[in-house]
């Protein structure tokens, strides 16, 4: 048996970013017409819901990952530990 999939949320990010070049190129060739407003508005419509919905599908975990790299390489500079590391004093009871 399969674990849950999130496949909706996956097929709408594709959707959304197709939707988001598609809109994106369409402004840039009514740029000098009366419809630029219309199009910006409907482009920058398709950007929010695009980043609003980023967060619930599979595709986060690229940042995720950037982010740990990045928190990775400061703190083999630093050799010190800045994310996730609690010290815990170990008290030795045998007599």
């Amino acid at each position: 048996m399969k674990g849950k999939t999130n496949k909706g949320m996956d097929v709408s990010f594709l959707a959304l970013l197709l939707l988001t070049s598609i809109s994106g190129l369409l402004l840039m060739l009514v740029k000098d017409t009366q419809w630029v407003g219309l199009v910006l508005s409907l482009h920058l419509g398709i950007v929010m819901t695009f980043f609003l919905s980023m967060p619930y599908g599979k595709f986060i975990h690229g940042f995720y990952r950037l982010i740990a790299l990045v928190v990775f390489a400061i703190e083999k500079e630093k050799h010190q530990a800045i994310a996730g590391v609690e010290t815990i004093n170990v008290v030795n009871i045998d007599t």
